[in-house]
C-alpha cells in the first residue's frame, strides 16, 4: 500500500476569494479496485460534522482511493484529516487481516 499526501494553504492577499482557504489531498494505492472500493464504502458513510467548515470529496480509480479535504481554517482541516486517517487505518488493517489479495 502506498500513501501520498499534499497540503496547500491559499491565504492570498486578495482576502477570501474562496470559502475554502486550506486544502489537503490524500491518495492511498491499494493496488486493487475491490479493496479501494471496500474502504471507500466504509468511509463514505461518515459525513463531516461541520460541512460549512470542512468539505471532503472521495473517489476510487485504478485501485487508488483519493480524498480531498478543504476547510475554512487550518484547525478544522487538521481535525478532519486526523479523524479520517484513524478510521482509514482501521479499515485498511481489517482488509489486511481478513481480506484476500491485500499486499503490504
Amino acid at each position: 500500500m502506498d500513501v501520498v499526501t499534499s497540503a496547500i494553504e491559499t491565504n492570498a492577499p486578495e482576502k477570501h476569494l474562496s470559502q475554502w482557504d486550506f486544502s489537503c489531498d490524500l491518495e492511498v494505492d491499494y493496488k486493487s479496485e475491490e479493496n479501494a472500493s471496500i474502504v471507500y464504502s466504509a468511509l463514505a458513510i461518515d459525513k463531516e460534522l461541520q460541512p460549512d467548515k470542512v468539505r471532503r470529496v472521495m473517489s476510487v480509480s485504478n485501485g487508488k482511493l483519493s480524498v480531498r479535504f478543504e476547510a475554512t481554517e487550518a484547525r478544522f482541516l487538521r481535525a478532519s484529516y486526523s479523524a479520517f486517517v484513524d478510521v482509514l487505518t482501521l479499515a485498511t488493517k481489517t482488509i489486511e487481516q481478513f481480506g484476500k489479495g491485500m499486499e503490504v
